[in-house]
């Protein structure tokens, strides 16, 4: 009993375990579907947003870059500029071309030796374009400018704010851009790390124009970490970084600090450098490399459209990125709150799947119950289960196969009885049989085999009277010879011997037996009538011996008595033996008499 308590205590434990495991598979299958969806969704959403990003500090950049060149159209079209610049053309009037450059470089290796240059650093650092450049500067965002400084015709400074690390500039790409023949264009410079001022620097060459011909050129040297700072401050995070990057690759602008000479990913740059605004997932970001990163970019169009001699013909592109854990932390946050809840939701699921089962076990108890009971020999038990489900259609099934089983084992009980009668019946038969066979092995007098045959089997057939018809040699003629129970008065005996004979042609020709439960209805007899003090059932059998019939005994009842194939069949065994009896008698006593029987059939 315990362990069948056990059993049915390990099926609820099976229902809500497999309850919760379902449950929980589930819940992994909505946590996947939620997290790659919110994922995609949210890359969709961040991609975006970086890109908009992207784009807007790229137009920063052009905005500022084209600030700053009108700012410096604007200062080389000042009074003080232009005339500090022709004064200082005009000191090499009535020299020759060799004379200027000899003098130039003189000026130039003093300056860089820091010797002998105090008269000419002062004119520099004190004339009325300097205070001019320097009062420009001082407007502005501090750090903002490494050195503005304005150069004449012939690439000497003529002004600076701060002292310049070289007299002459006209060997200088920027200078040279700038100056262009006389003609005079605006020259911007990639950005590149500058040996006179040890940081990162960004220059705008512009020249100084006087009578459509240039005559100087004024250089805006920037510091490039505050230049971009002030411009690339936008964010949408707490880690997310604007970069600037130029088509080679080299990382020109980054607000966390890197190597000096640090390169974005070649296949990163290859993504990136396009004409278009867009953004990427990557796994190659300058500060998050080897995870998956958002990266958003935009081409500075201003790159595009100053002209191959600016930027040394390099373009720029504007990125932004953030740190993967911020990026995707909504749907780590959504994640892990639904994990949260999931939990609760498990343990709701328990008591849940324990109530629930507990409906679904009692009724299987009662079902077990039921079964046990069926299966006990209790096959009047009837299992009452309401539920209306598959349980109750089952316990159903079970009392429909009560009701089979219990019909069955009825069927069975009368088959078994019915096959104990027959055994019976044949027992009996043989019963018969081994009686008669010991009578007629007992004695050779056919007299005798006769009147205790007779006897045998109206005892064992029940009947009221019986005959035996047989040829009487010394009438010579078929007559009754031997009789039982009846009273043969000569009408009686008359009408019987007509009968038997009109019955006794047809058994003899047939070789099988003759029955008539009601003589009085029986179409076969034509021409009898049978008075109601005789007989009216009538059992004629053959008494055979090798096929041939030698006599014929009649068993009769008063009553309407009907035979079984049975009883029809024992009797027809029987009156073989008899037959056999009869044979064996008349040849004993044709032995004796040395007369044999005439004997037909």
């Amino acid at each position: 009993m315990e362990n069948s308590e056990s059993k049915r205590s390990g099926l609820q434990k099976r229902l809500i375990i497999s309850t919760l495991a379902v449950s929980f598979f589930a819940g992994l299958m909505v946590l996947g579907l939620i997290y790659y969806t919110g994922k995609s969704a949210l890359k969709e959403t961040i991609g975006a947003t970086f890109r908009e990003l992207a784009e807007t500090v790229s137009n920063n950049i052009d905005l500022s870059v084209g600030h700053h060149i009108e700012e410096s159209r604007l200062l080389t079209s000042a009074q003080s500029i232009l005339s500090s610049v022709e004064d200082a053309n005009l000191l090499y009037e009535g020299q020759t071309e060799d004379e200027i450059k000899k003098r130039i470089l003189e000026i130039e290796t003093r300056w860089t030796g820091a010797v002998g240059v105090n008269a000419y650093l002062f004119e520099v650092l004190n004339n009325r374009a300097t205070d001019y450049l320097k009062e420009f500067m001082r407007s502005g965002e501090q750090g903002m400018h490494n050195i503005i400084m304005v150069t004449n015709e012939r690439g000497a400074v003529v002004a600076a704010t701060t002292k310049p690390g070289h007299y002459y500039y006209g060997d200088q790409k920027w200078w040279r851009s700038a100056y262009n023949n006389s003609i005079g264009a605006i020259y911007v410079g990639d950005v590149h790390i500058s040996d006179e001022f040890g940081t990162k620097t960004f220059d705008i060459a512009t020249p100084v124009i006087k009578g459509g011909k240039a005559v100087g050129v004024l250089l805006m040297s920037h510091n490039v970490d505050i230049f971009f700072k002030a411009i690339t401050t936008a964010k949408v995070g707490n880690t997310d970084h604007v970069m600037l990057a130029n088509s080679d690759g080299e990382l020109l602008f980054s607000p966390v600090p890197t190597s000096k000479e640090q390169k974005i990913d070649k296949g990163l740059l290859e993504d990136i450098a396009k004409e278009q605004s867009g953004w990427i997932t990557t796994t190659a970001d300058v500060h998050y490399p080897g995870k998956q990163s958002i990266v958003g970019y935009s081409p500075v169009r201003i790159t595009y459209t100053l002209g191959k001699d600016n930027i040394d013909g390099k373009r720029w592109y504007v990125l932004t990125s953030q740190d993967p854990k911020e990026t995707f932390m909504p749907v780590f946050s959504l994640l892990l709150r639904i994990g949260i809840a999931g939990l609760f939701g498990a343990g709701f699921i328990i008591v849940l799947g324990y109530l629930n089962t507990g409906k679904i076990i009692r009724p299987v108890k009662e079902l077990q119950k039921g079964a046990d009971i069926i299966g006990s020999g209790d096959l009047d038990y009837r299992i009452t289960i309401n539920t209306g489900d598959e349980i109750e259609d089952l316990a159903t099934k079970f009392n429909d196969m009560s009701a089979k089983l219990k019909l069955f084992y009825i069927k069975l009980e009368e088959m078994v009885k019915e096959r104990t009668r027959e055994l019976e019946q044949r027992s009996e038969e043989i019963s018969i049989l081994y009686s008669i066979v010991t009578t007629l092995n007992q004695s050779l007098d056919i007299e005798r085999t006769f009147s205790e045959a007779l006897k045998t089997l109206i005892d064992v057939m029940k009947a009221d009277a019986g005959a035996i018809w047989m040829l009487d040699n010394r009438r010579r003629a078929f007559a009754i010879v031997a009789s039982a129970g009846i009273d043969l008065n000569q009408a009686r005996e008359q009408r019987l011997s007509e009968l038997f004979e009109y019955i006794g042609d047809k058994i003899i020709n047939t070789g099988k037996p003759w029955t008539s439960e009601n003589l009085t209805v029986d179409e076969r007899i034509e021409g009898f009538t049978v008075s109601e003090e005789d007989y009216i059932a009538i059992v004629g059998i053959p008494l055979k011996s090798k096929d041939k019939v030698l006599a014929i005994m009649y068993l009769l009842n008063k009553n309407i008595r009907a035979l079984t194939s049975r009883e029809e069949n024992m009797l027809l065994s029987i009156g073989s033996h008899i037959g056999i009896a009869v044979e064996n008698s008349l040849l004993f006593a044709k032995l004796l008499r040395h007369d044999e029987p005439e004997i037909t059939g």
